[in-house]
């Protein structure tokens, strides 16, 4: 009896040692994490309410740590924005999270909970680099994003998309840099450049990259920019080894592309990718050449006057957003069949670049007004109001299928099958492609033995597979 004791007390202690020493191998047979490709849905080992998705590179080994980014959708789409980093991320050896729970509407206490939990899982489960922790959204998760940096604390950098920060009471205290993202027609454009500029003033290291598009995710090619930004800062605050192959590499590519640029002879834009490059390699390579650039651009006379055309544009397209914002809640749709009309046609008529992207900004910006009013409106039932804003809506946005699936809603909760089906085909045939909301949606559930439905249901698949 006593010698059995003694062999279960040898054995117990092996198993317990064991144990501690495979810590988080034995939290990930919770649920295995495949390297090299994105994984849906993880569910959080403390909270298994929560989850993510989630990407870790082929290359990833418990012998290192990882830097790792924390990505926010504005709709929960924690999937999206880890398709269009996973390449970078595999490159470059990153972790990528996607909250599957974060979207527009949540409280602040809530998301800032469900980015502890996923912080502490992912720790638990992966070799986290603590001090290269990142944050990434779009809009609404841009702001959540930000937040996070600000009220929480311990990021290193926010990649923050086609929004700012959130409305703060007093001055920022915690220490990150910020890199924005904006198109030339999002309609949050202005809001990113004068942050870029209070970031200026703030002395928080920043940058804003300016891209061809609306108000949506970057693409891949230059969303790809974040990750120059993270590794250049990282090496260059000691967070990782200097890499001189990467620097040269990264500093030539820049070279190349401001010898173009002073061959076009645009000043301008000579300027802001040498302030840029700047911002990017002080303090890594040899910069006392783009330094003496910088103060003869500074002082040049069309430098001066694209700055002074750039915040009087700014204030153009404030006042077209205060000119027009009013009418969503005033004006008939044929009123504004008309005024858009006109706007579009001005669009395609003008000259000025720059006033063409104004107006594009603030028909995306009323587009949106339209969709919150409706929307408010037929959450609250009120089903003749949402009707009227809806088809505003749509008129501000012809190429939108939202309105159309919006119209499909309301006729079937007014059980015309016939509107019903027009206009969900209608949505379809505009690219809608979120099947789960038809599948979901209980007013839908009459129609779909119709002849025609399940056609219309093949092309919005159709739609989600080729996003």
């Amino acid at each position: 009896m006593k010698n059995f004791l003694i062999y279960a007390m040898v054995v117990m202690s092996i198993l317990m040692f064991s144990c501690a020493g495979n810590k988080k191998n034995n939290q990930a047979e919770e649920q295995a994490l495949e390297k090299g490709k994105i994984i849906t849905k993880v569910k959080c080992l403390k909270n298994r309410t929560q989850s993510y998705a989630a990407f870790i590179p082929s290359t990833y080994s418990e012998d290192k740590k990882y830097p790792v980014i924390f990505c926010f959708d504005p709709s929960g789409n924690g999937i999206l924005p880890l398709e269009i980093l996973r390449d970078d991320a595999e490159k470059l050896g990153y972790i990528l999270i996607g909250s599957n729970v974060s979207k527009n509407g949540l409280a602040w206490d809530v998301i800032a909970d469900h980015y502890d939990v996923m912080l502490t899982d992912a720790s638990e489960r992966l070799e986290v680099d603590s001090s290269r922790i990142y944050t990434c959204g779009f809009s609404g998760g841009s702001r959540v994003a930000s937040s996070i940096a600000i009220l929480k604390g311990g990021i290193s950098s926010v990649i923050g998309c086609s929004a700012g920060l959130p409305q703060l009471k007093e001055a920022i205290k915690t220490k990150f840099d910020y890199i924005g993202f904006a198109g030339k027609d999002d309609m949050n454009y202005a809001e990113m450049v004068n942050l870029d500029g209070a970031l200026e003033k703030n002395n928080i290291r920043h940058q804003l990259v300016v891209f061809d598009g609306t108000h949506a995710w970057p693409p891949k090619e230059v969303l790809s920019e974040a990750f120059t930004w993270m590794e250049l800062h990282a090496m260059r605050d000691k967070k990782k080894p200097e890499d001189k192959d990467y620097i040269n590499k990264k500093l030539s590519e820049y070279s190349l592309q401001l010898d173009e640029i002073k061959k076009s002879g645009n000043k301008y834009k000579e300027y802001l990718l040498t302030k840029k490059m700047l911002t990017y390699f002080n303090g890594l390579t040899n910069i006392a050449e783009l330094e003496e650039s910088l103060k003869t651009l500074q002082d040049n006379a069309a430098v001066k006057n694209e700055i002074d055309n750039s915040l009087l544009n700014l204030k153009k397209e404030l006042a077209m957003q205060q000119k027009y914002a009013p009418k969503i809640n005033t004006e008939s749709a044929a009123w504004w069949k008309n005024e858009v009309a006109y706007l579009n046609k001005f669009i395609a008529m003008s000259p000025n670049e720059d006033e063409k992207h104004i107006v594009k900004r603030v028909l995306e910006y009323l587009s949106l007004s339209a969709y919150s009013a409706s929307n408010s409106l037929y959450k609250q039932n009120n089903f003749v109001d949402a009707e009227h804003y809806i088809e505003i809506y749509s008129i501000i946005d012809t190429d939108n299928p939202e309105p159309a699936f919006m119209m499909a809603q309301l006729s079937a909760r007014k059980k015309d099958a016939l509107k019903t089906m027009e206009h969900l085909k209608r949505a379809a045939s505009l690219g809608f492609a979120e099947r789960t909301r038809v599948d979901n949606d209980t007013v839908f559930l009459k129609f779909k033995e119709k002849k025609g439905f399940s056609d219309i249901m093949d092309i919005i698949t159709a739609n989600q597979n080729k996003k």
